[in-house]
């Protein structure tokens, strides 16, 4: 597998990947506001079987984080198979941060390595272009994307509970880069 740079040909097909996910949890809200303070829990709920869910494609945000000179990295076949998987990331320098946008790999290619080598290639990508952090917004229902970023150094931080046009809530993880 190679990890490489986007070239335009390549969006197309990085929007074509099976980007459906299997839980098994979700993570659950709980938020209570009075006067002098405002409480939150997040707990893990186990569900009675387990859901697929699709991921919220960037659809037109891909080609819009492209034309901004966001980093856009594929992971690539040596076989010649194709695209595998890809990540956004989008700098934020005020912050000294990258925004992990999109992290995609097929599902018919998961559990192989490519995401955590996109993931690798982004941070690097980050730490080259003076950014001390990288930030990732994931819903509650992706705890398989949670876990994986957990696995991976990545630390709660955050939430906000009208993130995502269905409504759902977004968990904000992050790491910080040597």
């Amino acid at each position: 597998m190679h990890i490489r740079f986007a070239a335009p040909n390549d969006l197309e097909g990085c929007l074509h990947l099976d980007s459906a996910f299997d839980t098994r949890r979700v993570w659950q809200l709980d938020l209570r506001e009075g006067r002098e303070q405002v409480a939150v829990h997040l707990r893990i709920v186990a569900l009675p079987r387990e859901l697929r869910l699709d991921y919220p494609t960037p659809d037109d945000a891909l080609l819009m984080h492209w034309q901004r000179g966001y980093c856009i990295l594929v992971a690539e076949s040596l076989s010649g198979a194709g695209i595998l998987g890809y990540v956004d990331v989008g700098p934020e320098p005020d912050m000294q941060a990258g925004w992990l946008w999109h992290l995609i790999v097929d599902r018919s290619q998961r559990r192989r390595g490519a995401g955590s080598l996109l993931l690798r290639a982004a941070m690097q990508w980050c730490s080259d272009n003076q950014l001390r952090r990288l930030l990732a917004p994931m819903q509650t229902q992706n705890d398989t994307g949670i876990r994986f970023l957990q696995r991976h150094g990545f630390a709660f931080c955050g939430f906000n509970d009208r993130y995502y046009r269905t409504g759902s809530v977004a968990l904000f993880f992050g790491r910080e880069l040597r």
